[in-house]
């Protein structure tokens, strides 16, 4: 799969957002992917994303400002799990995924279809479920462009994958 700079993305494209662009720009951490957001607002590219990214974002939102109040940088979710007072004292998390639900995107649900296409994609590719479910999601469209800074869309043939080059690759 080919990989692009993020602003590469040419004007009326449809493109696939994954979580981390969301998550680079509600937190200031790449200027280029409040860019892309911004082109997505002016509906220069349309932009595209699932409910379960969505889900995603606000997780990763919700571990990002517990560990911001002082919670332990590793293992947050297990903390957070024996600590709900701290869980039910947070709530910047969700004016992020309020901003998400918000903008000029276009959201897919994730069906009984879309879960049934991503367990091949699983077998053949080797990715996880969440990213097997975007894969599939981008199939069911007809998308070929995803914006992501995770490597593994790289190892699934059809796609272009545009990355933002202001910060460092994911790598988990």
């Amino acid at each position: 799969m080919p990989v692009s700079d993020l602003h590469t993305i040419p004007n009326g494209a449809d493109v696939f957002i994954d979580s981390n662009i969301f998550i680079y720009a509600l937190n200031g951490g790449s200027a280029q992917c409040l860019t892309l957001l911004q082109r997505v607002s002016n509906e220069e590219v349309t932009g595209i994303t699932s409910y379960h990214v969505v889900g995603e974002v606000t997780h990763r939102l919700m571990m990002a400002e517990c560990v911001a109040a002082g919670g332990p940088p590793k293992g947050t979710q297990n903390y957070l799990k024996n600590h709900s007072e701290i869980v039910k004292g947070l709530s910047h998390y969700w004016e992020g995924a309020e901003k998400v639900l918000a903008m000029n995107l276009l959201f897919l649900p994730i069906d009984e279809g879309i879960i049934k296409m991503a367990q091949p994609i699983r077998q053949q590719v080797g990715l996880l479920n969440n990213d097997s479910l975007i894969v599939a999601c981008m199939k069911y469209l007809g998308l070929t462009f995803i914006a992501s800074n995770d490597e593994d869309f790289v190892s699934v043939g059809g796609f272009s994958v545009f990355k933002p080059t202001d910060v460092p690759p994911v790598i988990v």
